[in-house]
């Protein structure tokens, strides 16, 4: 039978290996029980394997009325104080100097996809990290974008000459450019960038606008489980008196900062010295949520909102969420010191979910991995290495874990 679907539709197909790998992972627990070894799973667990829900989110969630999460969100845009308790939450300790605009998404997700849409049309260049969150592909796709990867390291810090080399020809070629980057705690490196990186692609993103529309889209999904967040605060401050050309854009996610992945609630966080960029943002983006998804989850709204705009529950909220950074930071601190004992080779980690072993051959890739399966540790292949997966694993597990993936190489 002839396909109905449209042209450009019928070779849509989903790359199900992720998936496939965690079937698998659960399957072997089934089987052998603790002996397994799943480092596939991108949620925080703790150390009993299940997954975190903070205590202080969801006894609020259960004060909210039923009416409140039954209805419609009062504007495409998102609730007023969601909107107010995200500007809070993003530019805590910011000295704004800067206009902002903000949207409501369905998660990182939605602010990173709708960012898409609206900055860049069918046939041109989005610029990607080569190693990466694999959907970044999958929505350029579905956009009909081309794609372009820089080099995401350079030794051991970030590969700012491959970056600008990128970002001029793209301009030079299209007149315009939406460059991604997903900091801090990148996914799935771990790496985060320095305030000398940050301040250098700042300027150079800000000299480059002289020639063009240029739209920093940085992903701050894992922004919340950083070891130092006044780095990327920082940053934040630089983007002040900026070319009117220059907007930044950061995809906001309460997925990570409340362990609430289910709830769909994220929002698009634009930053800009022009009001009518701003004013452009919000009314290009807030269509979109209307032609799409129309209406974001009231109840996540009001919840984020709860938590952030009262002292007391945003402080309980932040103690909390301490815990598990330091739980983080002690998972990853044991695996990179026994990777550098052992002599794995690992991607420049910092902070963060996930760690990356350096493996750059897809065929020597697929052979560890099946290697390390025998072994009963399971892992995600990504692009230019293997990636394991430190906030799903309690240390006990943690524990020795590089030397018999060493094994494997």
């Amino acid at each position: 039978m002839k396909s109905l679907l449209k042209e450009n539709s019928k070779d849509k197909m989903v790359e199900d290996t992720v998936f496939k790998v965690v079937a698998e992972a659960m399957n072997a627990v089934k089987i052998h029980g603790d002996k397994v070894v799943n480092a596939t799973l991108g949620s925080l667990s703790d150390e009993d394997g299940n997954l975190v829900t903070m205590k202080s989110v969801w006894d609020e969630y259960k004060n909210i009325d039923a009416k409140e999460l039954a209805s419609y969100s009062a504007s495409f845009r998102g609730e007023a104080d969601f909107i107010e308790a995200v500007e809070k939450w993003v530019f805590q300790g910011v000295k704004k100097d800067f206009l902002t605009g903000i949207v409501a998404t369905p998660g990182g997700s939605g602010a990173v996809s709708t960012t898409f849409k609206n900055y860049l049309g069918r046939g041109e260049t989005v610029l990607l990290p080569e190693i990466g969150w694999g959907p970044y592909w999958l929505m350029a796709k579905e956009f009909g974008f081309e794609t372009e990867e820089y080099s995401l390291f350079d030794g051991d810090g970030f590969n700012m000459q491959s970056f600008m080399t990128k970002c001029e020809a793209i301009m030079e070629k299209q007149g315009r450019l939406l460059a991604v980057i997903n900091d801090p705690c990148h996914n799935p490196t771990g790496y985060s960038l320095t305030s000398e990186e940050w301040n250098d692609l700042i300027s150079f993103m800000d000299k480059l606008s002289k020639k063009g529309p240029v739209v920093l889209l940085d992903d701050i999904a894992y922004m919340d489980f950083s070891n130092n967040r006044e780095t990327i605060s920082k940053a934040m401050e630089e983007l002040k008196g900026r070319n009117e050309n220059f907007l930044v854009v950061f995809a906001f996610s309460i997925s990570k900062t409340l362990t609430a992945y289910g709830l769909r609630v994220g929002a698009q966080v634009a930053v800009s010295s022009s009001q009518q960029v701003i004013d452009d943002f919000i009314r290009a983006n807030e269509i979109s949520a209307r032609a799409v998804w129309s209406n974001i989850p009231k109840g996540g709204m009001k919840l984020f909102a709860r938590l952030i705009l009262d002292k007391d529950k945003r402080e309980a909220l932040t103690n909390e969420r301490n815990i598990y950074i330091e739980l983080l930071k002690d998972r990853s601190d044991i695996f990179m010191k026994e990777a550098e004992d052992v002599g794995l080779p690992v991607y420049p980690y910092k902070e963060g979910f996930f760690v990356t072993l350096k493996v750059e051959d897809s065929k020597r890739q697929k052979e560890i991995q099946k290697k390390l399966k025998e072994k009963l540790i399971y892992t995600i292949l990504v692009n230019k290495g293997i990636r394991v997966a430190v906030c799903s694993l309690p240390k006990r597990k943690i524990k020795g874990l590089a030397g018999r993936i060493k094994e494997a190489f």
